[in-house]
């Protein structure tokens, strides 16, 4: 008598991998070529400076990360807003008053309230260099730290296009705060007959906003990009960043207040140089709080502004041509 065994289990498999492997057939060999679309170095650049940008708006990440963001940009926004509200509002109280109190003390109320151009910066200070410290850091320490960088530099990119798309990402987030509220006051004091007078000087206004904006994004930009360059840990940049700012404006005031410093320490007042600088562009002094001692000169708060921006870049560059990459 034969026996039949039932097949086993390892058998059974067996006996469909082979099955399988009998149905599997090699249709080519070889890679393929890459057809989509080439955008060389430039591409590289903007998806850098693409990809920047939505990692320090918080965007594809959780909600805590997009708090600082949010609330920055908002805060920025505010005072011009007011400013523009009140505006409307003494306008509305100039037209409605039918003679109750004397034409124009509406006009009169808003010169008391509310802010110029340049005097705008004075009042966002603080905002622009609060974005600025959380900003730089995020997108420049963590690249070093998490080794992203290798893979950055093992791109069509190497070292100074790497930094220009950072730098670009991190100036363009900077600018929605240094141009967009002044673009809302010029729209807001226009439509209410507080702008410039007549379309030639309104252009000059427009280009002097859109200047001075640009030029404290890439003040703070560059000074925080400086200090993030410096060390791998965000929070030590980001502290620093704000140690180095207000202390500095601080610092400054006192030795020219108390110490009878030369006029030229107020170059280092980071906080109120860039308000100053606003104004020098405006065509007039600002108001630095250096009373009793004389407004500074023209040429020291240039020579402070464009000074921090020259050294900051230096640093920057010697900061990353001498560091250490693994691609």
């Amino acid at each position: 008598m034969t026996s039949t065994t039932p097949p086993t289990a390892a058998s059974a498999a067996s006996a469909a991998g082979g099955a399988t492997a009998a149905r599997t057939q090699i249709l080519d060999r070889g890679y393929r070529h890459y057809d989509g679309s080439r955008t060389g170095t430039s591409g590289a650049m903007r998806s850098v400076v693409k990809y920047t940008a939505q990692r320090a708006l918080g965007i594809h990440r959780k909600f805590r990360y997009k708090i600082v963001p949010i609330l920055v940009i908002a805060i920025s926004f505010v005072p011009h807003i007011v400013w523009v509200g009140i505006i409307v509002l003494t306008n509305r109280l100039d037209e409605q008053s039918d003679g109750v109190m004397p034409a124009g003390v509406g006009r009169m109320v808003a010169n008391e309230l509310v802010k110029d151009y340049p005097g705008s910066y004075g009042s966002i200070v603080l905002a622009i260099a609060l974005f600025a410290a959380f900003v730089a850091p995020e997108v420049l320490c963590t690249d070093r730290s998490s080794g992203m960088l290798g893979l950055y530099l093992a791109s069509p990119l190497n070292r100074t296009r790497y930094l220009a798309a950072k730098a670009m990402a991190i100036g363009m987030l900077l600018s929605i705060i240094t141009v967009g509220p002044a673009l809302v006051m010029l729209t807001g004091y226009t439509s209410q007959g507080y702008g410039p007078d007549g379309f030639g000087d309104w252009i000059v206004t427009l280009a002097r906003v859109l200047g001075v904006g640009v030029a404290i994004a890439a003040f703070h930009t560059l000074i925080a990009a400086a200090i993030s360059s410096i060390t791998t840990r965000r929070a030590a940049a980001s502290a620093t960043f704000i140690v180095l700012v207000l202390g500095a404006g601080v610092l400054a005031t006192l030795s020219l207040v108390e110490l009878r410093a030369p006029m030229w320490v107020g170059a280092f007042d980071l906080v109120q140089l860039p308000s100053e600088f606003a104004y020098r562009v405006f065509g007039r002094p600002g108001p630095l709080s250096y009373w009793p001692r004389p407004p500074l000169d023209t040429w020291v708060v240039y020579a402070g502004f464009f000074g921090w921006m020259a050294v900051s870049l230096l640093v920057i560059w010697d900061r990353y041509r001498r560091a250490e990459v693994t691609k």
